[in-house]
């Protein structure tokens, strides 16, 4: 039987259904730790696995089951210089009640919490949703100062995450043009999204969740900055990179491009540039209004494109003349020709390097609209 999901992907049941279907009932738990009013949550509420954090402080505190102390205990993660380790010593359950002592040292403090109903993604925890989440996230800064590309005027857009509870490691960098031509609103906008809305809906919301839910009382990290490599009056073409972390072995790192339509105001696919056969792709679908995944480059592009790499890294060590045809591309467009990079594992990361095929090697494997392109950079 397939899945709600793939039902949906495939347009046999509505997506609004899918949502419903989807969505379960959970709940955090607010309360008092002593006279200190805090805020809950529990990955699983029989082990008392979870996060808590003082409402005033939006500190994230990690508990961890303690099994050597006993079936309803659990410990501070990372204990305390002062006085020792803490631990939670939980009373029986009564339904939507959670009772208990706080102990650390000779410290004694009841605590109470109260069950707060909470809509609940799928594959999701309670440490995730908006209710738990939003108090940590918002606060952020966002702060716009002029700037200029070869000669061409925009705002550099920033946002700084609130200096608490590790949000500022957060830092994002966008761009906005100065409104001139059809589609540069529609632009702005889309360029917009990527700044942090103080929401666990948001991207970055998400990763702090996805950091806290994979064993962290850390919210993560996100640096990433979204840079123009081509203004002209029909086309904006952006690098957007940087690294994160939302849990999991190891950071992230990323760098792609997006080409904009300054006419439509449309993200633009360039893989439309290219013959058929030029490139391979994946075989989902992609998002509508989203570039088509490259699976590949075609053996003769792909020399091409060699031909024109820089020589910073070393291809042999880097593996790149072997599968050069089997990587992950993302495309993006210069003056001097299509810009190219590669999608690589963490491994190999530090062998990512942009190559751009100037417009006369890259002809022959341009399709009409690509040399449209080229003219009307010209």
């Amino acid at each position: 039987m397939r899945s709600i999901a793939a039902l949906a992907m495939l347009g046999l049941i509505a997506a609004p259904a899918a949502a419903e279907e989807t969505a379960q009932a959970s709940r955090i738990w607010r309360g008092m730790l002593g006279d200190t009013a805090i805020t809950a949550c529990f990955f699983d509420e029989d082990a008392r696995a979870g996060i808590y954090y003082i409402d005033a402080a939006l500190a994230p505190i990690g508990l961890d089951p303690a099994g050597d102390a006993g079936p309803n205990v659990s410990r501070e993660r990372g204990g305390s210089d002062e006085g020792g380790e803490a631990i939670w010593i939980f009373a029986p359950d009564a339904d939507d009640r959670i009772q208990g002592e706080w102990q650390r040292g000779d410290q004694t403090l009841g605590f109470g919490l109260t069950a707060v109903p909470v809509p609940l993604a799928e594959y999701s925890s309670p440490c995730e949703t908006e209710a738990f989440l939003g108090p940590l996230l918002a606060g952020g800064e966002i702060t716009d100062k002029p700037a200029r590309f070869e000669g061409t005027a925009y705002t550099e857009r920033s946002y700084t995450g609130p200096k608490r509870a590790g949000v500022d490691d957060y830092n994002v960098a966008t761009l906005a043009l100065d409104p001139v031509r059809p589609g540069d609103g529609a632009i702005n906008r889309a360029l917009a999204a990527a700044l942090p809305d103080g929401t666990a809906a948001h991207g970055a919301g998400q990763c702090a969740g996805w950091s806290m839910a994979n064993g962290g009382t850390g919210l993560g990290y996100l640096e990433q900055a979204i840079v123009p490599i081509l203004i002209s009056p029909r086309w904006l073409s952006v690098r957007d990179s940087g690294s994160s972390y939302c849990g999991g072995a190891h950071p992230n790192h990323f760098t792609g491009f997006a080409v904009y339509d300054r006419d439509s105001g449309a993200e633009v696919d360039p893989a439309a540039w290219f013959t058929p056969g030029a490139l391979a792709f994946y075989d989902w679908e992609s998002e509508p209004g989203h570039p088509r995944a490259i699976a590949g480059l075609s053996d003769a592009l792909g020399q091409a494109l060699l031909a024109h790499w820089s020589g910073s890294n070393d291809l042999s060590e880097c593996g790149t003349p072997d599968a050069i045809g089997g990587y992950s591309w993302q495309i993006g467009l210069t003056r001097e020709g299509p810009v190219f990079v590669p999608q690589l594992p963490h491994v190999i990361f530090a062998c990512t390097e942009e190559v751009v095929i100037p417009w006369k090697a890259a002809r022959p494997f341009l399709s009409a609209e690509g040399r449209a392109v080229m003219d009307s950079l010209r």
